[in-house]
């Protein structure tokens, strides 16, 4: 991991020598401190800085008008926020923070734990890395998708879906990739967007269902068959044909509609909703299933929830990721869970990393976990070896961590 340069801001030495401490652990040495904001704002101001810790109670100038100037003036990447309050002001601070701009890679309670910082630094690795990728090169054109389509550059990774209990394999997301040759990688979040923009979506969703069809057949004729999740755009939706353009790629490979899961953001239900429950009623009725991706990022309700002829919903990383140390968190989460159990909807959790957060949502009775801490997307070539040998250890080693609780 590239060290970051750190700026430690808080009023208490004893605490500012605790992160220190942790962060010399980690193997970062290049720091300097403030004792409040101001002094924090003027080294901010004349020397560059990767990453800030901020503690919210300050003297001349607290956190929460500090992490604003900082947002104002862009002068810092990421931010770790640090306070003894209770965790949901803590956690108002830093969605503050994400609205004004900020990478906010940590809200914790003090004293900061060594593990805390750990994942901080792993998600201010993944932020670097991106924008180093959206850095090194050019907006795509509508003429860059369609060579990536022709040239089959753009391909697909399969990430698998787990039974809470019992680990059980039950399925895999199909998740795009595209390494350009010149390029390097480009992130899906950019050229899906670039598809939509240029009004091409359909033409990449059908050749990357395609590819995942084949795939399904392929792996069903070496005697496995298992659930196959697929992204479809919301624009997508509001096209008449979408539902008998897959219904037929689906019977051409002979695989069941039943077996099929298609995941839509939450945000599609904000858009034309009339257009988007009748596609979906259609591919329903043809047997496919429906989930509703990415749930605790956007604006959908109860009411809007209860109109979509959903299977499935997927909670958003932002409920789960260290759900077992946050209470504001754990609260929604299992409102929201009551809520799709009432809904009579499988209730899928992602961007599951630590093992605690996976004890909590076990404890939630959540139907399927899928994420980093059991495996990340893979090729396909990768899954049956997986399947085959990495799964097994996973079981013995969680087995092995809940009972020595």
């Amino acid at each position: 991991m590239e060290k970051p340069r750190v700026l430690v801001v808080d009023d208490s030495e004893v605490q500012r020598a605790h992160v220190i401490g942790l962060c010399e652990v980690q193997g970062i040495y290049d720091f300097d401190i403030a004792e409040n904001g101001l002094v924090a704002l003027e080294k901010l101001t004349l020397a560059k800085y990767d990453l800030a810790f901020i503690d919210l109670e300050m003297p001349v100038m607290n956190g929460v008008e500090l992490v604003r100037r900082i947002a104002e003036k862009k002068l810092v990447k990421s931010v770790i926020i640090l306070s003894s309050k209770d965790p949901s002001l803590i956690l108002s601070i830093g969605t503050m923070a994400e609205n004004d701009g900020l990478s906010v890679v940590g809200s914790f309670q003090k004293p900061l734990k060594g593990e805390d910082l750990v994942t901080s630094l792993k998600r201010f690795e993944r932020g670097l890395a991106q924008v180093k990728t959206e850095q090194a090169k050019t907006d795509l054109t509508e003429q860059d998708i369609l060579q990536g389509i022709l040239k089959k550059e753009i391909i697909l990774h399969y990430q698998p879906k787990l039974t809470v209990k019992g680990l059980l394999f039950k399925g895999v997301e199909a998740l795009s990739r595209w390494h350009h040759p010149k390029r390097g990688d480009i992130s899906p979040v950019e050229f899906i967007a670039a598809a939509e923009r240029y009004g091409i979506i359909s033409k990449l969703t059908i050749y990357l269902f395609e590819q995942a069809l084949k795939q399904k057949a392929d792996w069903f004729s070496h005697g496995l068959n298992f659930h196959l999740s697929f992204n479809l755009s919301p624009l997508s939706l509001s096209e008449y044909s979408l539902a008998d353009d897959i219904a037929a790629q689906v019977e051409n490979y002979h695989v069941s509609p039943k077996d099929i899961v298609f995941e839509i953001t939450e945000n599609a239900l904000c858009g034309e909703v009339s257009k988007a429950i009748e596609t979906l009623a259609k591919l329903r009725l043809k047997g496919f299933k429906i989930a509703i991706d990415d749930y605790g990022t956007g604006f959908a309700n109860a009411q809007q929830l209860s109109r979509v002829p959903a299977t499935e919903l997927k909670l958003d990383r932002i409920l789960v990721d260290n759900v077992a140390t946050n209470p504001q968190q754990q609260a929604i989460l299992k409102s929201t869970v009551g809520l799709s159990k009432d809904l009579q909807l499988e209730t899928v959790a992602e961007g599951i990393e630590h093992l605690e957060d996976f004890k909590f949502i076990h404890q939630l009775n959540v139907d399927l976990v899928q994420g980093y801490y059991f495996a990340k997307p893979m090729a396909a070539d990768l899954l049956i070896d997986w399947l085959s040998h990495d799964l097994t250890g996973i079981r013995n080693q969680l087995t092995k961590d809940l009972t020595a609780e």
